[in-house]
């Protein structure tokens, strides 16, 4: 455990009710950079050259990210009494169990109350909102180790409360990241981190059932599910405001955002299962959440999607354009078999559909849909 002093301050990236947060240098590299005006000071009116130049070279190099760490310090007392050794402690907590997609602990004294993490030089999701901008798929893939994150989370107990974009870093392979679980929950420990008619979470953000005005005996694992709901709304829409649960409403409905984005579909039925006005209606597992991510990422990778009603569709395979409408005739194809010693002949029931656009017409198996399409010229 470093002194705080062995962290050089840079200068401040941001400030909260609760912390201040500091880019600072590693004690690593504060030490090679004392070293450096050590060989200046010795060499500066010698003929040794080449050693100062180097020393100056050194010194004043450009910072490597591996270089550099986020020192949060929780200085501000706050109105409700609630204790910040409590909060750094659970946050130190929480990020010493080394969990994916959250930042590295480099170094941390709860006494003190501070803490260092790794840096994103690329900031938070906040300040990229074109990031994944209209591309569902894209922002399905980003989104889905989040939800695996949390998931494992919930596994261990830690409700996080606090899902928004200015909390999701974008590390440098254009990954997300879990950060600030200064309020996270953990329902097995007596000490809760907020009072009786505290309003915890981020105001756009919070499920409605959870604003009683009071504090809520009860956290629970809906709660972040909502929030991860916003979330991917926000991802995709590059806006960070959904008021409610408003995501169909002409103004905020990503379908009218974006019509030409086929995943759309899909991205708004599982917003339904999360953004909802009563807790009844969210879904009650992160798991159950992460399979339906994953679902829709699988099927569209082979091109699939559903439409409104929720019926699969599959694009042309000739001018890739249009999707295939099934006709209302079905009927019989005879089929060759080839073996290696003979041809066996049969028939199988087959499902005819049509091109939208270019009018293709393919066969497929009843069990559609179904990629080894039987095709036959339009």
């Amino acid at each position: 455990m470093q002194d705080i002093k062995a962290w050089e301050k840079i200068r401040q990236l941001g400030t909260g009710g609760q912390s201040t947060v500091h880019l600072v240098r590693s004690p690593q590299r504060v030490a090679e950079r004392a070293k450096c005006l050590a060989a200046i000071d010795r060499t500066l009116n010698s003929s040794r050259h080449g050693e100062l130049a180097l020393a100056i070279a050194n010194y004043s190099r450009e910072d490597k990210t591996a270089e550099l760490g986020a020192l949060k310090e929780f200085d501000k007392v706050r109105r409700d009494g609630a204790t910040p050794e409590e909060r750094i402690r659970r946050e130190i907590e929480i990020l010493g169990e080394g969990h994916a997609n959250l930042p590295k602990l480099l170094d941390n004294n709860a006494d003190e109350k501070w803490l260092v993490t790794e840096y994103f030089p690329n900031g938070v999701l906040e300040s990229s909102p074109d990031l994944f901008k209209g591309d569902g798929l894209k922002a399905l893939k980003a989104f889905r180790p989040l939800v695996e994150t949390i998931s494992r989370l919930h596994d261990a107990g830690v409700i996080h409360r606090d899902r928004k974009p200015a909390n999701v870093f974008v590390a440098n392979d254009g990954g997300l990241v879990l950060g600030d679980f200064g309020i996270a929950f953990k329902p097995e420990q007596s000490t809760r981190l907020t009072v009786t008619h505290e309003r915890v979470g981020p105001w756009d953000y919070m499920p409605q059932w959870a604003d009683t005005g009071n504090r809520l005996d009860e956290v629970r694992v809906s709660f972040d599910i909502y929030m991860l709901g916003k979330l991917l709304w926000c991802m995709i829409s590059g806006r960070f405001r959904l008021p409610r649960e408003y995501h169909r409403r002409d103004e905020y409905d990503l379908s009218r955002m974006f019509p030409d984005d086929r995943s759309i579909t899909a991205v708004n039925s599982l917003l339904d299962a999360c953004i909802v006005e009563h807790e009844g209606d969210c879904l009650q597992s992160s798991k159950i959440l992460l399979k339906l991510v994953d679902e829709i990422i699988h099927m569209a990778g082979k091109g699939l999607f559903r439409n409104a009603d929720g019926e699969v569709e599959l694009p042309c395979l000739v001018c890739g354009r249009g999707v295939y409408r099934e006709e209302t005739k079905s009927g019989r194809v005879n089929l060759l078999r080839y073996t290696n010693e003979n041809v066996q002949q049969g028939t199988i029931f087959v499902r005819l559909f049509t091109c939208s656009v270019c009018t293709h017409r393919a066969f497929f198996a009843p069990g559609y849909p179904n990629e080894a399409a039987i095709t036959i010229k339009h």
